[in-house]
Parts: C-alpha cells; structure tokens; sequence
C-alpha cells in the first residue's frame, strides 16, 4: 500500500453527490463497505481483461448517518495505491456451509500487500490528478467543505 497526497482529503458532502462524483469518474463503492467507512475503488490495470490487481483506493468515513443512505455526510480520506496478488486454483482457507457458501465465493488474497510497481504508482497518480480536476471545476460536491 503506497499513500497518496491529494486536496481532496478532508473533504466532506452528502453521500449521494460523493458517489455520483466518484461514480462519474470510473470509481466504484467497494461491496464490503459498512455503515461508517468505505472505500471507492479504481482499477489501474484494465489492461488484465478483468482480473483487476492494483487499484486506486480512497476511503471515506461517515460523518453523519450511514454510508449509502440518502442523508449521510461523508469525509474523504487519504486515497491510496494497492495491490492484490489472488491465489491460482483453490483456496486453502475455505470455510464451507449453507449460508457463507451463499456468499464466500472467491479464493483469499495470496498476498493483500503486495509490493506496488511503479507504473501503478504513476497511473495511480494520474487518475488521482483527473479526479481532482474534476472536483475542482465545479462537477465535484455542492458543499464542499474542509474540516
């Protein structure tokens, strides 16, 4: 995981403006998210025909309500480069039953920290730049505020 610096970091707006916003911009509400923190996810490496390893990542925190609720505020957080290494063939920590079978369907992270290239950094970077871009001429939140 390699942090990024962005003027975006602190930044706070209703959920529904943030998620058009990041949604606008090729960015994806992560399914794991809970009720107070999420993270909006960008694929580097679309190149990979779907099998998506590095990431641009930006957390954000409720501030007020929860997270995919209409009257949710939320604050963006330090955005980040990642990169996961699956596992080829079958997973070795499988849990099986009825109902997390339902759910659990895909094979653990081989490696959940692995070591980010530097072109992913780059790329990273440069999506980071065009969000920013955006944000700034006006397509971004209506209430943009700095805590």
């Amino acid at each position: 995981m390699i942090p990024l610096t962005s003027p975006l970091e602190g930044i706070t707006d209703d959920f529904m403006t943030i998620d058009r916003f990041f949604n606008d911009e090729g960015f994806v509400l992560g399914g794991g998210y809970e009720y107070d923190h999420g993270y909006y996810d960008k694929a580097l490496d679309w190149e990979n025909d779907n099998a998506h390893q590095a990431y641009l990542r930006i957390p954000v925190t409720a501030i007020e309500g929860s997270i995919g609720t209409r009257k949710a505020t939320l604050q963006i957080g330090k955005p980040f480069v990642l990169k996961h290494e699956y596992q080829k063939g079958l997973d070795d920590h499988v849990s099986i039953g009825l109902l997390s079978g339902s759910f659990n369907q895909f094979a653990e992270p081989a490696d959940k920290d692995a070591d980010v290239e530097q072109k992913w950094v780059q790329r990273a970077q440069s999506e980071l730049k065009q969000l920013e871009n955006h944000f700034q001429n006006g397509r971004g939140g209506r209430n943009r505020t700095r805590i």
